[in-house]
Formats: structure tokens, sequence, C-alpha cells
């Protein structure tokens, strides 16, 4: 069987709807049109029909994968993702290495516009997650997500103290600032994606996305902002399931999908006024699409915790994942009592790369020179890089293969790569 994995070309997008609709029962409720996928260029930033890979057979479309570049905040620093999204193969044509073309191809692409890392997100265990696995994908993390009835929100308006807060709905004029206030937040929560103005305009006004191929009308959302004396100190995202035009939400549920302010004293209270509301339009089910974070734990213990979408990653370029992280490993050598004396070799089944971190500044080179290194499995390369786990945990997990530094040096590197709260807003997902 010859197939012949290429790049969108012009009528692709009837083909690619309908199989789509074939492969995910998502988009089928929802009513994708091709309309609607021509449409995603003009809304997102990271989606384009260039990057969008078929799979042909006999000269018919039985494969599908769209690359979603996408900016992740790591603290301080921003790294440029290639995201691999809707990898799909036709039922009839399963098991023959599709989809294992079409991400390989992926893989090229991204490579070749110099992005160093790939992520995607699937289901544990599931038959991607095997592919993905095979091909040399990590495993990250999942992202998990909360689930509660009208009892769990009660519990949970009857536990936060309210604040005094101007509320009100998010419109232009105070868009500015809940940009500022995302982009603070964006930096406590690893993962978190960038979001341009003409994004926000486009993702949050005009239309309502909660997740980045599914949207419907503002009316079906509850964008609300939170003002101390005129100050925007937060703001939420919530989408009603009861006010839905197009089908992917069940009828009786409200879906919070950010919730974010610039003082933790007031982040329980922007959730639970947020809950209020849908409580008070009926809402019966509340899902609820947030980090843990420390502001928000005790609040979110009312609601019963589930494992959500597994993020996996590829590393395309060790030393380029590594110097997008410096602005942020800086930050964190500066602001630590003692100084930083570190040359160690970071290397695994990726590649290697060298760290070199003196007092406040640091350096990474390509290739590995010097005699001390780290010799860590893939996975554990990423999840240190991206805070999932902290080094300290991911020696005692066993992903370090071999490590060759003195204790200094270890003592210092613990010091630096630290765990932080992660998390990819489902409005960003893809």
């Amino acid at each position: 069987m010859d197939v012949v994995v290429r790049t969108y070309r012009e009528g692709d997008e009837r083909d690619i709807v309908e199989l789509l609709k074939a492969c995910f029962e998502d988009f089928s409720n929802w009513g994708l049109t091709p309309e609607d996928w021509l449409l995603y260029e003009s809304l997102d930033y990271g989606i384009s029909r260039g990057s969008a890979l078929v799979a042909e057979v006999g000269g018919r479309v039985v494969g599908h994968l769209q690359v979603v570049l996408r900016k992740v905040y790591i603290g301080d620093a921003l790294v440029d993702v290639c995201g691999i999204a809707n990898v799909c193969t036709h039922p009839e044509f399963r098991g023959r290495g599709i989809a294992t073309r079409l991400v390989s191809e992926a893989l090229r692409l991204c490579r070749s516009r110099g992005l160093p890392i790939a992520s995607l997100l699937t289901g544990y265990a599931s038959e991607g997650y095997r592919v993905y696995r095979a091909l040399g994908f990590s495993n990250t993390g999942f992202l998990n997500f909360y689930i509660g009835t009208r009892e769990s929100a009660e519990r949970l308006l009857s536990f936060v103290k309210p604040v005094e807060l101007d509320v009100a709905e998010v419109d232009e004029e105070s868009l500015a600032s809940v940009e500022e206030v995302h982009q603070e937040f964006c930096r406590s929560v690893n993962l978190t994606v960038w979001r341009p103005r003409e994004y926000w305009v486009e993702k949050v006004l005009r239309r309502f996305f909660y997740y980045s191929f599914f949207y419907d009308r503002p009316k079906a959302a509850l964008a609300t902002v939170f003002r101390e004396s005129s100050r925007v100190v937060g703001y939420s995202l919530a989408f009603r399931g009861y006010r839905q035009s197009r089908r992917y939400w069940p009828a009786n549920t409200a879906v919070v999908l950010e919730v974010a302010s610039t003082d933790p004293r007031y982040t329980p209270y922007v959730l639970a006024e947020t809950l209020r509301r849908l409580y008070n339009e009926g809402a019966k089910v509340f899902t609820l699409y947030l980090p843990k974070v420390r502001d928000l734990l005790p609040a979110l213990r009312f609601f019963e915790e589930f494992k959500g979408a597994f993020l996996m990653d590829y590393v395309l370029s060790v030393e380029g994942l590594l110097k997008s992280l410096v602005p942020e490993l800086r930050r964190r050598a500066r602001a630590l009592t003692s100084s930083l004396d570190i040359d160690v070799n970071l290397r695994c089944g990726y590649g290697c790369a060298n760290l070199r971190v003196f007092g406040g500044e640091v350096d990474v080179g390509g290739g590995c020179t010097g005699r001390h290194y780290l010799d860590l499995t893939n996975d554990g390369l990423v999840r240190v890089l991206y805070g999932v786990n902290s080094l300290r945990q991911v020696l005692s997990e066993g992903l370090i293969k071999e490590v060759y530094v003195d204790c200094s040096t270890l003592k210092s590197l613990v010091k630096l790569l630290h765990r932080r709260p992660y998390y990819i807003p489902r409005t960003d997902q893809w």
C-alpha cells in the first residue's frame, strides 16, 4: 500500500472535515463544516492551512494531522512549541502505520522550522498513546480537571469569604487590563500560553472558544472582570452548556475555564463569584479546568478530581530548548541567596547540551563539553525542564540513568531545577 503524506492543497478541506467527523465524535456533534475549518487560520495565530498534513492512498485522503504553533510560558521564559493536533486515520485504514507517518512528517516539519520541542495531548494508554510512545515521545504528565454538583458549589460558596470587589463583564475597554492579569498568572504557572491582543478579541469577545477548534456565540459565555477601586485585579472565563448553539457540552453543565487574580487573597473569591452566577442560572453540573495552585487548593477540595488529557513531548533540540529557558533559569539563579557555580552536560535520548551557571549568569552550549554530566531518560529531561517534577523527584523516581557530578554541583542543580505548577488552559489546548 503506497501512502503519500503531503501538506494541504486547495479543496482538501472537505475530505479533512469528513475524516475528522468520522474519527472524533466531538467534531460530528459540533457540526464541523469546511467553512469552519478554513476559518480557523484567521482566528488563531498558531493554525494555518500550510501546516495541515494529509495522508493519501490511491488519491483518497485517509489520514490527517494539524500542526498548531504555540508559545508557552516557563516562568519568565517563552518556549516555541510545535503542537500536534487532530491526528486521525480513517477506520478502514488503521493499523497500517499511517499515523506514524503523519507524526514523523510533523516532527520533520517542526525541526526544519527551528522549533525546540513538539507536544501533543492524548488519552493515556490509548492506541494513539502507544504510537507516540514508540516514536519516542515522553510521558510528561496529566492535565487534571474537577467536577462537582450543585451541592459542591454550595459548600464552596459557604466556605469562601466575600470580598468587596466590583464585578462586570469583560469588554474591549477592560481587555488590556485582563491581559496584564493573564500575563502575571502565566509567569506563575508553567505551560500557560501567550496570547496576542487579536487572539483575545477573536476568542473571547467576538466568539468564545473553549478549545482551539470549538467555539460558540459570546452570549453562551460568562467572561467576568473583577475590580478594586477601578483597578482590574482578576478575571474568569466560563461557558454555559445550557446556552450553547452548537452541541458539545451536556446541556446542564457549566464549565469554568480560567480563574486568575493579581492577589492570592482574591483568587478563591473570583472562582466563588463565578460559580455563584452559574449556580443562580440553574447549572446542575460544574466542570472546572483549573491548575493546582496554592490559592485555589482549599476551594477545589469540594470537587472531585479526575485525570484528563495526557501531555507527551518530543524534544527536537536539547540545546534549543535550554536556550529558550535561559531567562527563567537566570531569574532563579539571581533569586538565590547563595551563588551558583555549575558546568554540566544534560544528555538523554534526544541529544545533549552544556549548561553553565556562574553567579546570576546562564549560558547554554551545543554538544557535550566538560566531564560532568547528568544522563537522564527522555521523560526525566522534559519533566525537570518543564517543572513537572523537581530534580530531586526525578532522581528519586529513577528517571536519571547516571550522575557524574560533584556534590556541590548536584546541590546547585537541585536549587535551580525545582517543581512548579503547570497547566495548559483548555482554550489554548491543541
